[in-house]
């Protein structure tokens, strides 16, 4: 006669966690391709949106130094309520929240590139008054 145990319940939570990390998992990964893809779109016409590379535009800091100096729930929180700037040439763009979040969930995916806050000199500011980081 075959005897089956009773699932024990550390097992169990084992596999339901399991389960939860993987749909977790695949829900990062959608909102990392949707906000690299409004990144693409929106972003990269002044700002370094990769692992490397300069920004189009000096006074836009790469998004891997941003992904360095914020955490992600500040920055979801700043796009949206609207991405208060110096200079004129920041769009004000309303993000959805669904937008702000996926933009963020990117941004802080690049932060093992980024320079430390303490890291990143500045060399002056510019004609408008910002300052001018190196890349």
């Amino acid at each position: 006669m075959i005897q089956f145990r009773k699932p024990r319940v550390a097992t169990t939570a084992a596999v339901f966690l399991a389960v939860l990390a993987s749909a977790a998992s695949a829900q990062d990964d959608t909102a990392v391709a949707k906000g690299k893809s409004l990144a693409e779109a929106n972003c990269a016409i002044c700002h370094a949106i990769y692992e490397t590379g300069t920004s189009p535009l000096a006074i836009a800091p790469p998004f891997r130094d941003i992904a360095t100096t914020y955490d992600e729930g500040e920055l979801e929180d700043a796009f949206n309520d609207g991405v208060a700037t110096d200079h004129p040439a920041m769009p004000d763009w309303q993000m959805t929240p669904d937008q702000a979040h996926a933009l963020a969930t990117y941004i802080m995916g690049l932060v093992s590139a980024g320079k430390q806050k303490t890291d990143i000199e500045t060399i002056g500011p510019d004609l408008a008054g910002a300052p001018v980081v190196n890349p």
